[in-house]
């Protein structure tokens, strides 16, 4: 392995007229938030005269240097380099601002180059996902259309503490960063090396997430293969990454794992039973160094469950049996690329098909984040679309059932896991029957639906709310409520009764509940049988009116659950708390299996 180390400064890194940093397709987007943001200024401000700081190290991929501009491959370092340009900039727009052209042309020569055209290029080149807003946030156009608003919020806090420097504070601080701040700088040649040098330098990935270290990981054994292999792997990544963008990717691999391993996978294991699974799925990994220590692991693992009979013979058969399942590399990342793509539908609600989409709505809103895992595996089964959506309406009445009595949600993830083990004959009837035994009776759903607190879980409340609507006007699918901000979780008995102003521009409420209002308002405001829905211009109107004038605002809505409230004389706790019990009444008809 050929590394070539460099100490450079700001000015060094990034002065070179011929050089440009790409950051490859298959990264992800920029990410930094407002402690990196803050702990780079800060770190700068706080240098005295003769201190120096290291930013760290960057990792690039280099190839034999030629005429014109040489673009350098970001291996490692890409949310340090592009912070860079963005404090470059927002000190470059600053010095524009107090006329002070000098700097301003000298900061400008770090962020761009020039090649044999002698026109003006970026200094860093984003990846796929990222470029197009960050070069609109270079040149100051279109910032109403720039996507990731990271670079939008990173410029305007550094703006921010530039505005609380005096010129000489802002020369200073220009001078700190550029020749005071400094950068070791890896240049590898070649691919194999660079993502080797990348475990290395991040110790194992202790500051890495556990998508980083897989990335490294698969593109660092294609690398080893061959450029064929290598390039394939990379495109089908950054197909991953795209079809997971504004997913959180480390999710995604959870649940994948524990989709195609059939038991819940933790956080801090995903790393490990990744390369497990890597092991006994791809050819190729026979030829890497760590298969030797795998093998070990599984045989040690193998002889535990197969202890007390020592059969040999049937160890002889599971590590045939892994054989014969495995698939080559390229075939494994075009695998992982297609399930990322599922998972994407399932998180977004892109299905072609409406119907489904709904109530893949209806998990989010419910909050059934775990029940990915099983159905991950499920539409990636050749099912009719009917059965499909028998057992999503299993999965809205088992999770909502469960979060309404408060059942542990740590147990969800097995749960899931294990119904993937079930076969597609009977799939619907095998999944109820699987569900059943972790299900909440009706008595005991009953009960505890009547004095549900549905504060801080609006949306639940919500698709609660809509499933009424549509059981009252006996929908037959033809009928959806508006969804988004558009439709508002109206409160009855406004959620703030004592303050002054609300008394003296709505009514005062403390005194229209009676007794003990406060700590009855406390109890009940957030229970079921407060809440309405009501159209967002409604219910700016309706606000924390007295009763009499929010029904006139509820006979405006097309909602009938919301006109059914024009027929109350009044609404008090007492109506609180027999549309409560109502509701909860009417709960356990509409979620049963």
């Amino acid at each position: 392995m050929k590394i070539t180390p460099t100490t450079l400064s700001i000015n060094q890194l990034l002065g070179s007229s011929n050089e440009q940093f790409v950051i490859p397709a298959y990264q992800r987007r920029y990410s930094w938030g407002e402690k990196q943001w803050s702990d780079l200024f800060n770190d700068i401000k706080l240098l005295g005269q003769q201190d120096t700081h290291l930013l760290g190290t960057i990792l690039c991929l280099t190839s034999n240097y030629a005429v014109g501009i040489n673009q350098l491959e970001l291996v490692d370092g890409q949310q340090r380099t592009t912070t860079l340009t963005i404090l470059l900039k927002a000190l470059s727009d600053k010095f524009k601002e107090l006329e002070q052209e000098e700097v301003f042309k000298e900061i400008n020569s770090l962020l761009y180059c020039k090649g044999l055209d002698r026109v003006l290029k970026r200094k860093v080149i984003l990846g796929d996902l990222d470029n197009p807003d960050y070069e609109k946030f270079m040149k100051s156009e279109e910032l109403e259309s720039i996507e990731n608003e990271r670079f939008i919020e990173a410029y305007e806090y550094f703006i921010e503490k530039l505005n609380d420097l005096t010129l000489a504070e802002l020369l200073e601080h220009h001078y700190k960063l550029v020749s005071n701040t400094y950068t070791i700088r890896l240049d590898v040649a070649n691919a194999k090396d660079a993502y080797k040098l990348f475990e290395t330098i991040n110790n194992r990935g202790l500051n890495l997430s556990p998508t980083d270290i897989i990335k490294n990981f698969l593109l660092g054994h294609s690398s080893l293969i061959s450029d064929n292999n290598l390039e394939n792997v990379k495109g089908y990544w950054t197909e991953l990454i795209i079809n997971l963008d504004g997913i959180r990717t480390d999710d995604f691999f959870r649940q994948y794992l524990s989709s195609v391993l059939k038991r819940k996978i933790t956080g801090s294991n995903i790393i490990d039973e990744f390369k497990k699974h890597y092991f006994e799925s791809v050819i190729e990994a026979e030829n890497l160094q760590e298969f030797s220590q795998f093998e070990h692991t599984i045989a040690e693992e193998n002889e535990e469950e197969v202890e007390d009979s020592n059969d040999v013979e049937e160890m002889e058969n599971i590590s045939r049996n892994q054989k014969n399942k495995k698939i080559s590399i390229i075939e494994f990342a075009r695998s992982l690329r297609d399930t990322s793509k599922i998972y994407g539908q399932l998180r977004k609600q892109t299905f072609a098909d409406v119907k489904i989409n709904r109530h893949l709505n209806n998990l989010t809103k419910i909050k059934s984040f775990p029940s990915y895992i099983f159905l991950l595996d499920l539409f990636q089964r050749e099912l009719d679309t009917s059965k499909t959506i028998k057992i999503l309406k299993l999965i809205e009445t088992f999770m909502l059932r469960r979060h309404i009595c408060e059942y542990r949600t740590g147990e969800l993830d097995a749960i899931f896991s294990n119904l993937t083990t079930v076969e597609n004959d009977g799939i619907v009837e095998n999944v109820k029957q699987k569900l059943l035994k972790h299900l909440p009776s009706d008595n005991e759903f009953e009960g505890r639906f009547n004095r549900h607190n549905f504060k801080g879980n609006e949306n639940r409340a919500k698709y609660v709310l809509e499933t009424f609507e549509y059981d009252l006007i006996a929908d037959q699918g033809e009928y959806v409520l508006t969804t988004g901000g558009d439709l508002h979780l109206e409160h009855i008995i406004p959620q703030k009764i004592t303050t002054k102003k609300s008394k003296e521009e709505f009514g005062d409420w403390e005194l229209y509940l009676g007794n003990d209002a406060i700590e009855l308002h406390k109890q009940y405001v957030n229970r079921i049988g407060n809440f309405t829905l009501l159209a967002k211009k409604l219910n700016i109107i309706a606000s924390n009116n007295p009763f009499e004038s929010k029904q006139k605002e509820y006979r405006k809505s097309n909602i009938q659950l919301t006109k059914l409230l024009t027929a109350y004389d009044e609404f008090k706790i007492q109506q609180v708390k027999e549309r409560s019990a109502q509701f909860a009444k009417k709960a356990v008809q509409l979620w049963r299996f």
